[in-house]
């Protein structure tokens, strides 16, 4: 109630003030009759007062409703848009988190494929160095069986030429005594057996 007085005491100065800076005009005007002008503002400023009054008497507790009403559903809004905010802090901390893991993980994961790589080309290596391995032993077994191949059938081919040298110059050589003492020995041989 108090502030009501403040305020209309207030606007009752204000208008007192204003009217005071509008009187020169008026007492200094040569026509002492016309005072229709001066009545006109006085009483403009007399329904600014009223006016000012009632809004002030009837207004105010419907306005500051408002007001706190507005102001509530301001701060309402600004704790919401906080709350928003702080879950937008969260998601963004915990993606960067996300990020931080995922990029260790990859790390982790380049460093075990580059690993399991190192471990399958040292297989690889030891794969193909086996199979060399094996390959030469193989070749060189080939090779000695192609050897005696080659010496059997080169001991085959002298064995025929010395056979057939044999056959031509022994029949020549062989005496009938010479065929009496092979039949001989054979015969001896034979029956010791």
């Amino acid at each position: 109630m108090k502030k009501i007085r403040t305020v209309a005491v207030f606007f009752l100065y204000v208008s007192a003030v204003v009217m005071c800076l509008h009187t020169p005009d008026v007492l200094g005007a040569e026509e002492p009759g016309n005072w229709r002008g001066t009545y006109d503002e006085v009483m403009l400023w007399i329904n600014f007062g009223i006016l000012a009054f009632v809004l002030i008497k009837f207004g105010r507790t419907p306005l500051m409703n408002f007001l706190k009403g507005r102001r509530e559903e301001v701060a309402r809004e600004i704790k919401r848009a906080e709350q928003e905010k702080e879950k937008i802090e969260d998601r963004v901390r915990e993606a960067s988190e996300l990020i931080s893991e995922s990029e260790s993980r990859f790390a982790e994961l380049r460093q075990k494929i580059i690993d399991q790589g190192e471990k399958r080309k040292a297989e690889v290596i030891e794969d193909a160095r086996q199979q060399s391995q094996m390959m030469l032993e193989t070749a060189k077994q080939r090779i000695d069986n192609r050897i005696l191949q080659e010496k059997d059938k080169f001991r085959s081919e002298l064995i025929d030429q010395a056979v057939a040298v044999a056959t031509r110059k022994l029949p020549e050589a062989i005496t009938p005594e010479d065929d009496q003492k092979f039949v001989d020995q054979y015969v001896t041989a034979a029956m010791e057996n």
